[in-house]
């Protein structure tokens, strides 16, 4: 094999080195399927990661180097530095994550351990989603393992962390203007189902109540629960915004 086709060759390899850490690092922050996995992908190590990745890296490029021009070889530390950007960000991020979990534990009296096996099941996530969960958590007052807040994938693979129903009920029940509930739906409807729901919020400190409206083919869901329970599922989704305006 001519030396230019060699090198052509063990590039070729390196940049496929490249891409499988990209892949790792975009597990970490980017998001999958729609629908939940039954065979959920393990948790990786960072630091078997850090070794098994970034040191088979640098024997192939010390390889490469005896190869390629000297002027060429600055594009390949480009490369290591990007690799290790990668690999220092996710480091970054788990210990802001075991941080957090430390202080949402204390904030709602749970077991650390506990709240901190319940983050580790959640391996589809992005971290910064699940950083944003436990803030969140914390802040209102909310319990993960209660199902009070949790995690959503949408269409366009955005994961967001969100306040449930019963998390909102929570909020709603103890905040000190809270005055009543109430709903309304469309005497129209298609297949038994309402077109739209109106969930009205009334506080003691304000003349009018927060009224909203969701339509929903707006709103519908592709979960099961939404074809066996449509007009409960509207019913949730509309008390949820309104309850985002009235005490988000």
């Amino acid at each position: 094999m001519k030396p230019q086709q060699s090198t052509k060759k063990m590039t070729k390899q390196m940049g496929k080195r490249t891409y499988t850490l990209k892949e790792i690092a975009q597990r970490d922050f980017s998001a999958g399927s729609k629908e939940p996995l039954q065979d959920l992908a393990p948790v990786f190590n960072l630091v078997t990661i850090k070794e098994d990745l970034l040191d088979e890296d640098t024997d192939q490029i010390r390889s490469i180097n005896m190869q390629i021009p000297q002027e060429e070889q600055g594009s390949n530390n480009k490369k290591i530095n990007s690799q290790e950007k990668f690999v220092l960000a996710i480091d970054l991020i788990n210990q802001l994550i075991k941080k957090e979990i430390g202080k949402t534990a204390k904030a709602l009296d749970l077991e650390e351990a506990e709240l901190e096996a319940w983050v580790d099941l959640q391996v589809m996530a992005p971290k910064q989603t699940l950083l944003a969960l436990l803030r969140i958590a914390r802040e209102h007052n909310l319990d993960p393992l209660k199902d009070e807040v949790s995690l959503a994938l949408y269409d366009d693979c955005h994961w967001q962390a969100y306040i449930t129903v019963e998390g909102y009920s929570k909020i709603l029940n103890r905040h000190p203007a809270f005055d009543g509930i109430t709903f309304i739906q469309s005497e129209e409807n298609l297949n038994g189902i309402p077109t739209w729901m109106e969930c009205s919020i009334y506080r003691k400190d304000r003349i009018l109540p927060i009224i909203v409206r969701e339509y929903f083919e707006e709103v519908k869901g592709e979960q099961a629960i939404w074809k066996k329970m449509p007009r409960r599922m509207l019913r949730h989704r509309v008390m949820q915004q309104c309850a985002r305006l009235a005490v988000g």
